[in-house]
């Protein structure tokens, strides 16, 4: 009798025993990663297309610049805006295009290894401190908001709260965090809307004298 083809489960893993089986909170998960990685990617490749347009002529007015504080331009002409001597959108679309395959894959059931949750973990987290650094410097060192960017950190954040707390609760980052996972995944949403809370928080005691002065026309 012939062999049964191995399942894409199969040939991820080395030992059957390092897959987690999927479930219904996992295609949950898949679901929040297929929208983050669509929102995300596209956010990305938006951002890259206008730093184009500004290499070829700096003068462009891109539609997202909407007032003097509220603008692309300012924030992908900065240092910042290339951390890495590139433009960070390159970074969103590589990353966002694997966390939109990653869901994908889990929507459809499939199980994942543990090695790749773990390395998937290891990219968020450096996604969470990449935002945060971002979010310091549109703050306190550009001093403008960029539309595109501030998707990117939407959809980022709930990324960063949901893949952490599935990850220890399942005992993929070890027992230690397991105990810890379990408590805290319930609420998840009550954390990614308190990390909201901080940012918006940050942005208004940041530009409210803008906005007031923009907006209403009042100077406070």
């Amino acid at each position: 009798m012939p062999e049964p083809s191995a399942t894409l489960s199969d040939e991820l893993a080395d030992d059957p025993a390092d897959l987690d089986t999927p479930g219904s909170a996992g295609r949950g998960v898949g679901l929040l990663m297929v929208v983050a990685g669509v929102l995300g990617l596209v956010a990305a490749m938006i951002l890259t297309i206008d730093r184009f347009r500004l290499l070829e002529d700096p003068s462009t007015q891109l539609a997202c610049n909407l007032s003097p504080f509220i603008a692309c331009g300012p924030v992908m002409k900065s240092a910042a805006g290339a951390l890495f001597g590139f433009p960070n959108p390159l970074l969103g679309i590589i990353g966002f295009s694997v966390v939109l395959t990653t869901g994908v894959v889990r929507s459809a059931g499939v199980a994942l290894p543990r090695w790749y949750h773990r390395g998937l973990q290891v990219g968020v987290l450096l996604a969470a401190v990449f935002i945060t650094w971002l979010q310091t410097q549109s703050l306190y060192v550009i001093g403008a908001l960029c539309l595109w960017c501030m998707l990117v950190w939407s959809v980022t954040i709930p990324l960063v709260v949901v893949v952490t707390l599935e990850n220890a609760a399942t005992g993929r980052l070890g027992t230690g965090l397991q105990r810890l996972g379990t408590r805290l995944r319930p609420f998840a949403v009550t954390i990614t809307g308190v990390w909201y809370l901080v940012v918006i928080a940050a942005i208004g005691l940041r530009f409210y004298r803008e906005f007031a002065l923009y907006w209403f026309g009042v100077a406070l």
